[in-house]
């Protein structure tokens, strides 16, 4: 039999015919959509033979098992999602496990192994090691330079203090091509183009990270401009401006919309703020400037940025309407609202907002470490306003390990803000669960939508030693942090990705991977690979994505839209 018939069976599995029907459904509304060309079906048939291979084929075997042996359709759907990748990722064939380390060699490029198709080079050994987050300029689909900042303590208490922020010149050799442009911050990590034409890098520095802008950053910088007082944001040009209307905190996730409305979150573990007292973890921001970008030109004027004013908002989750009564622990997901901080009651004697009195203050809803954050390009074209980010979590060791003594596998979540003129702000916040780590993919740092497909990349920056018990025997061997790829929630009933694979893993065990970044195309990548253990920058660039035809949403049926950029 094929299928067992008897609901008392443990070996019951779905008829073929049954799974078979499903593919040819979808196949049918593909087409009635205007996604795909009845055409096509016979150049992708195979995408659906082993699809079907995949789901049935267990389903045969599993019928032939003992009857008391269950069947894992689970492992059924991964093992298809791995058989169908160039169809569903644009990835020809994902890696089956992270990469053995440790990898020590001069070589950036063999620190990482890629799934079969994508490419590693490498862009720069010239920025700094700690080189973290990377924005594109002069925009997505034609960059000449990337900026980078650089994680580390770049204003000592003695002695000079050390550039922290770098531009990669893409037109130069490997080992020559940085400068130097802003020195004498602690923690830089995240940097961002803004849609005026500047550039934005804060502070991963606790609660009193500071937030800062570059006018004209790609013009001449000589020397790095200097923050000689990182409280009062003085600087030795004024072309660099601390931004203090946006609020102190820590920072790594920012998403900037086109009028320069912006949320960021506050990279805090829980039970730190007050220490040891069980408190929330970070917080979400949102910044409305007082005077919004009309969406023309380049702004060189400081004092025209949106960022020079505005009003900060917190993200309270609960009954998202006046009342809002429900908050506290327990209630991360769900509608919420963004309560208005009055910052008179929370600024410092050098006019620094500590946003973290205020999450105490309002009692802000906490999630354990945010991380970074990306906007959805496919949200934002149907005039939605939707990102997504990581909540860390904590893990003891590396994925798969038999022994792990904190399983806080952390995940990713998205925010929509959706509108409600009755609302603060115009809109309210509905947080969903969008990715939930496992004993495989967890810890994750950054993340990145991919243009054209909404497909999310998802970093991790976990442990790596794996130990791996037989009886009384234990060996213990260094695995990579990996970097994943998940597809959007489809049409089904859950509001979670329908499935992620592993594209990358790094051979240099002692390194992360982060500032992960896609050309305008999707079909190209920049990521850093930090604290190598060689102690040299390591900016690489990823090719070989695919992106096929039926799941490029921004398709015009010319070829517009991504054709135009091979970078």
């Amino acid at each position: 039999m094929t299928a067992a018939s008897s609901s008392g069976d443990a070996g019951v599995i779905a008829p073929p015919s049954r799974v078979h029907t499903v593919l040819l459904s979808w196949h049918a509304r593909t087409v009635a959509a205007g996604q795909e060309k009845e055409g096509d079906w016979m150049k992708r048939r195979s995408f659906w033979l082993y699809g079907a291979m995949a789901l049935i084929g267990l389903g045969w075997l599993g019928g032939r098992l003992a009857a008391d042996t269950p069947v894992d359709f689970g492992v059924a759907v991964e093992r298809a999602l791995a058989e169908n990748s160039l169809d569903l990722f644009g990835i020809r064939k994902p890696l089956k496990e992270s990469a053995l380390g440790p990898y020590t060699g001069a070589d950036s490029a063999q620190a990482v192994i890629a799934a079969k198709g994508l490419q590693v080079t490498v862009v720069s050994t010239a920025t700094h090691p700690e080189s973290d987050q990377i924005a594109l300029w002069p925009n997505d689909d034609h960059p000449t330079h990337l900026f980078t900042c650089a994680e580390i303590t770049g204003a000592p208490t003695t002695g000079p203090h050390l550039p922290v922020v770098e531009r990669v010149d893409l037109s130069q050799p490997a080992n020559a091509n940085v400068t130097f442009i802003v020195s004498g911050l602690n923690s830089c990590d995240p940097v961002r183009r803004t849609p005026w034409g500047t550039i934005i890098f804060a502070e991963e520095a606790g609660s009193n990270g500071g937030f800062y802008e570059i006018m004209d950053p790609g013009g001449a910088f000589p020397s790095p401009v200097d923050v000689t007082d990182r409280a009062t944001g003085a600087t030795t040009d004024p072309r660099v401006v601390k931004r203090k209307a946006v609020g102190s905190l820590s920072f790594e996730g920012i998403v900037i919309l086109q009028d320069g409305t912006m949320y960021l979150g506050d990279e805090l573990r829980p039970g730190t703020n007050p220490p040891g007292s069980g408190s929330r973890g970070g917080a979400l921001f949102k910044f409305i400037p007082q005077f919004k970008f009309g969406g023309i030109g380049v702004i060189t004027d400081p004092a025209l940025s949106p960022f020079a004013s505005g009003s900060v908002y917190g993200m309270r989750i609960g009954n998202g309407t006046g009342n809002n009564t429900d908050f506290g622990q327990g209630t991360e997901i769900g509608q919420g609202v963004w309560l208005p901080i009055d910052t008179a009651n929370f600024t410092d004697a050098n006019g620094n907002i500590i946003l973290r009195n205020a999450q105490v203050s309002l009692n802000l809803t906490g999630y354990y470490r945010p991380e970074d954050y990306d906007l959805d390009p496919i949200a934002l074209a149907r005039g939605d306003v939707r990102f997504c980010g990581a909540n860390t979590g904590r893990m003891s060791n590396g994925g798969g390990s038999d022994v792990e003594t904190a399983s806080t596998y952390g995940e990713v979540i998205c925010v929509t803000d959706e509108p409600d003129e009755k609302a603060t702000t115009g809109a309210n916040p509905v947080v969903r669960r969008f990715i939930a780590g496992d004993t495989q993919a967890n810890y994750f740092d950054n993340v990145a939508f991919q243009p054209h497909t909404g497909n999310l990349v998802v970093l991790e920056d976990g442990e790596v030693e794996v130990i791996k018990r037989a009886g009384p025997t234990q060996t213990t061997e260094l695995r990579g942090n990996d970097i994943w790829m998940c597809l959007p929630d489809g049409d089904d009933r859950d509001v979670q990705s329908d499935g992620c694979i592993r594209i990358l893993s790094l051979t240099d065990t002692s390194a992360e991977p982060t500032g992960f970044i896609f050309a305008g195309s999707g079909r190209t990548a920049y990521v850093n690979i930090q604290h190598r253990s060689v102690g040299t920058g390591a900016l690489l660039k990823i090719t070989g994505f695919e992106i096929r035809k039926h799941r490029d949403l921004f398709d015009d049926g010319h070829g517009h839209g991504f054709d135009h950029d091979q970078h």
